[in-house]
C-alpha cells in the first residue's frame, strides 16, 4: 500500500512539474528612459546609425509634427526642425540611400495624405519640398514600410484606390529615388506590421489578413518569381492563432523577429518570437502587468541589438513610457 502511494505521489509530482515547465516563458521587460515628447499614438519610428527617431502621431487632442531622437549613450533629445508637412498620424517611414522619407497618414480633419518628405540624418534637417510622387502610392493611412539595401518599400493600408475611398489596399511600391510599383501576393490589409532579417522582409497579420505571414526577398526577384513567399499561417493547426493582431509593433534581436502589443478581440499582452530559419513562432513573456500597459499604435525599434517599445494608447489614455525587452532573460518582477 505504501509503495502504491509513493508511486501515485511521484506521478503527481511529475505531472505538476510538467505543467509548470510548460508555463515558464522566457523574456524580461525592463523600464527604460521615458519618451521625451508628448505622449502619443500612431507615430512613426526609424533608426539611422546610433539613433532611433520617433515622431508625428496623435496625443488625444492634436496630430503632431515633432520628432525626437534616442541613443543608448545620450538618451532622448528633440530634433530642432519639425516635420515640414501637414501634421499627421498613421504615417510610415523608410530609409533609402542614406536619407529617410516620412509620409502618407491622416491629418487632423481625417483627410488621408499622399505626400512624403525627405530627412537628412547627417544634419537633422528636413527638405521643405515634398518629393515627386509620380508612380507612387495613393493617399492612405495604416500602411507599412521597410528598407532593404538602401531601397524603401511601401504598401497596403486604408484609403484611396481607383476613385474609391475608405478601402483596404494591397498595392506595393519601391523607392530608390523614383517610385516603381511591384507585385504583392498577399491580401488587402491595414495596420499590419513588418520587420527585416537578413535582407528579407516579413509582413505579419493585420486587419483582413490576420493569419498571414509573407516573406519578401528582393534578391530573388526574376522574370518568373516576384520575390514573395507565403510562410506558415498563424492558425490553430500550428497553435499560433494568438499571434494574430493589428496595430502591433515588431522589432529584431539576434536574427529573430518579435511582435508585441496591438489589438485582436481585445488589447494584446502576449509576445511572440519568429525564427525565420525554422519558420516557427515561440511565445515569450508577456507585457509585465501592471507595470507595462497593454496598448495599440505604439512604435518599436532596435539599437545595438536591443529592442525597445514606446508610446501607444488605450481607451483614451496615451503613453510616453519606454520598455526594453530582453528575450533571453527570465522574467524578474523586482527589476521595475
Amino acid at each position: 500500500m505504501k509503495q502504491r502511494l509513493l508511486i501515485v505521489l511521484f506521478a503527481l509530482s511529475l505531472f505538476f512539474t510538467s505543467c509548470g515547465s510548460d508555463n515558464d516563458l522566457v523574456g524580461n521587460w525592463i523600464k527604460s528612459s521615458s519618451f521625451e515628447g508628448r505622449a502619443r499614438s500612431g507615430a512613426v519610428s526609424f533608426v539611422i546609425g546610433d539613433y532611433a527617431y520617433v515622431g508625428t502621431g496623435y496625443d488625444g487632442k492634436d496630430v503632431l509634427k515633432t520628432f525626437y531622437k534616442y541613443s543608448l549613450q545620450d538618451g532622448w533629445s528633440k530634433v530642432q526642425n519639425d516635420f515640414p508637412g501637414v501634421a499627421r498620424r498613421e504615417a510610415v517611414a523608410f530609409e533609402a540611400n542614406g536619407k529617410v522619407y516620412v509620409g502618407l497618414g491622416v491629418d487632423d480633419d481625417d483627410e488621408r495624405l499622399s505626400d512624403f518628405f525627405e530627412f537628412d540624418p547627417t544634419t537633422d534637417t528636413w527638405n521643405s519640398t515634398a518629393i515627386d510622387m509620380t508612380g507612387g502610392p495613393s493617399a492612405r493611412q495604416g500602411a507599412i514600410a521597410f528598407s532593404i539595401n538602401g531601397v524603401g518599400y511601401v504598401g497596403t493600408g486604408y484609403g484611396f484606390q481607383e476613385g474609391e475611398d475608405r478601402t483596404r489596399l494591397k498595392d506595393f511600391y519601391k523607392y530608390d529615388g523614383n517610385w516603381t510599383k511591384i507585385a504583392f501576393d498577399g491580401e488587402k490589409s491595414r495596420n499590419s506590421t513588418a520587420f527585416v532579417i537578413d535582407d528579407k522582409a516579413y509582413i505579419v497579420s493585420g486587419e483582413n489578413s490576420l493569419k498571414y505571414v509573407w516573406e519578401y526577398d528582393p534578391a530573388k526577384v526574376t522574370n518568373t518569381f516576384n520575390g514573395w513567399t507565403r510562410k506558415e499561417d498563424l492558425d490553430d493547426d500550428n497553435r499560433w492563432e494568438d499571434v494574430q493582431r493589428s496595430q502591433a509593433v515588431s522589432f529584431v534581436i539576434n536574427g529573430k523577429g518579435y511582435i508585441a502589443t496591438g489589438i485582436s478581440s481585445g488589447l494584446k499582452r502576449d509576445v511572440w518570437e519568429y525564427d525565420p530559419t525554422r519558420d516557427e513562432w515561440d511565445e515569450k513573456t508577456e507585457l509585465e502587468s501592471p507595470e507595462v500597459q497593454a496598448r495599440m499604435d505604439a512604435v518599436a525599434f532596435t539599437l545595438n541589438n536591443r529592442g525597445f517599445v514606446t508610446t501607444g494608447s488605450t481607451s483614451g489614455f496615451y503613453f510616453d513610457d519606454m520598455w526594453e525587452f530582453n528575450p533571453t532573460m527570465d522574467e524578474d518582477d523586482k527589476d521595475n
